[in-house]
């Protein structure tokens, strides 16, 4: 499979910042400037560059932009999510928005390049995420054990600090608590 480039190497990327963003403006606003003006621009700051490496580096941008406003709009989704859920933590949101767009492109990938794939590195990329997942769960659980203890130990140094200082309020909450109970129970 071929490795994707990190960088663009293109003779506009390398131009000094006033002259790329210049460029960069143009390229995005495809309804005032075409290829050729923007070629012009660059000819008159003594840049020669053909209208098709103009091109490809403005699809190329167009497409980095598309990328970045997915991303913030899953972040802004994310958030919005975190806000509605607050019992959710930001693992877990990104864990599912990871496994969502995984699972999207197992859907898209062609049946011809499934062949390509390894065996073992399938199954060990699917073990992999089953221990993640179940070490997520294993912590949650020991957090809320943990949050549980905490609770009560709190409970009972309240009840014990209100039966040492206000014995009558202690009684009286004391019986409310077992009419609740009883009520409960019936």
């Amino acid at each position: 499979m071929a490795r994707r480039k990190n960088r663009s190497r293109s003779k506009i990327s390398q131009l000094p910042p006033e002259i790329r963003s210049t460029v960069e403006a143009m390229s995005l606003a495809p309804a005032q400037f075409t290829y050729k003006d923007i070629r012009a621009y660059l000819a008159q700051q003594e840049v020669s560059i053909s209208e098709s490496a103009i091109g490809t580096y403005a699809r190329e941008l167009r497409a980095n932009l598309e990328s970045l406003t997915v991303a913030q709009e899953t972040m802004r989704v994310m958030m919005e999510t975190a806000a509605k859920v607050p019992e959710m933590d930001a693992v877990e949101i990104i864990n599912r928005i990871a496994g969502q767009k995984m699972l999207q492109a197992v859907i898209n990938k062609p049946e011809e390049e499934w062949t390509e794939v390894g065996l073992d590195k399938l199954l060990r990329e699917m073990n992999a995420m089953t221990k993640a997942v179940a070490y997520k769960q294993r912590i949650d659980q020991q957090n809320k054990t943990d949050a549980q203890a905490a609770a009560d130990e709190l409970k009972a140094q309240f009840f014990s600090a209100l039966g040492t200082e206000h014995p009558d309020l202690y009684r009286q909450v004391v019986q409310i608590l077992e009419r609740k109970a009883r009520e409960a129970e019936a």
